[in-house]
């Protein structure tokens, strides 16, 4: 990666780095690891970046919703950091393109792969913790996490995607059921998860935690059964 391309990056995200080495860390997945043993990989960013998101967000929505309880605050907070939020920021500042991957992983399309990316985004936010601290990473949340808070704050109520598939098939008499498992290490799992109806998978999903995994899921198979009856 060049210096004008890490440029490019601190350009749309409006932070200059004061070392670049958090930068390039956040940027490396564990794939490039096998071809270049010299660097570190995202993955304990990733970690890091992930609960200073959730803290940040927390002290938001403690401040400025006072007449939510602890259920409905929750709930924002999660819609507000889900795979599918981060996954927007990531393709929103193009931050696929900089990712330090394995020729093998590249030519997988992993530039474009939802968990790698969501990972990427958190790594990035605690890359700018270890350079400016937390008021720079506040910077960066509010720009990008911030505004989409009003709108999930208007309905904070809305059943959860599993919920909503649930009923869907209980107004046919059917039940749907997850079919889980896990990769990696204990400090950065990735779970996967697939709904099933009568054995047959009909949505799938990836998170940082089961139940997240089985959110994607539901969505999936939500997104599935809108897009047949259009």
């Amino acid at each position: 990666m060049t210096k004008n391309e890490l440029s490019e990056l601190e350009n749309t995200i409006e932070y200059k780095f004061k070392d670049r080495k958090y930068l390039k860390i956040a940027l490396t997945h564990k794939s490039y690891l096998d071809e270049h043993n010299e660097y570190l990989s995202n993955q304990r960013y990733e970690f890091l970046g992930d609960t200073i998101l959730d803290f940040d967000l927390t002290l938001y929505l403690f401040e400025n919703f006072p007449n939510l309880d602890e259920g409905n605050l929750t709930k924002i907070r999660s819609s507000a950091v889900d795979q599918n939020s981060l996954v927007k920021i990531g393709n929103e500042i193009e931050i696929g393109k900089y990712l330090y991957l394995s020729k093998a992983e590249d030519a997988s399309g992993g530039r474009e792969k939802k968990s790698i990316l969501e990972d990427a985004v958190e790594a990035l936010i605690a890359a700018i913790y270890f350079d400016g601290g937390i008021i720079e990473v506040n910077k960066f949340v509010k720009k990008y996490i911030y505004p989409n808070i009003k709108k999930l704050s208007e309905n904070p109520g809305q059943k959860d995607y599993k919920t909503r598939l649930q009923e869907y098939y209980a107004k046919i008499g059917k039940k749907v059921s997850y079919e889980d498992s896990s990769t990696g290490p204990d400090h950065s799992k990735l779970f996967t998860s697939n709904v099933l109806l009568n054995d047959k998978v009909i949505g799938q999903g990836e998170g940082k935690s089961k139940k997240s995994a089985e959110q994607m899921a539901a969505k999936n198979a939500l997104d599935v059964l809108a897009n047949k009856d259009e």
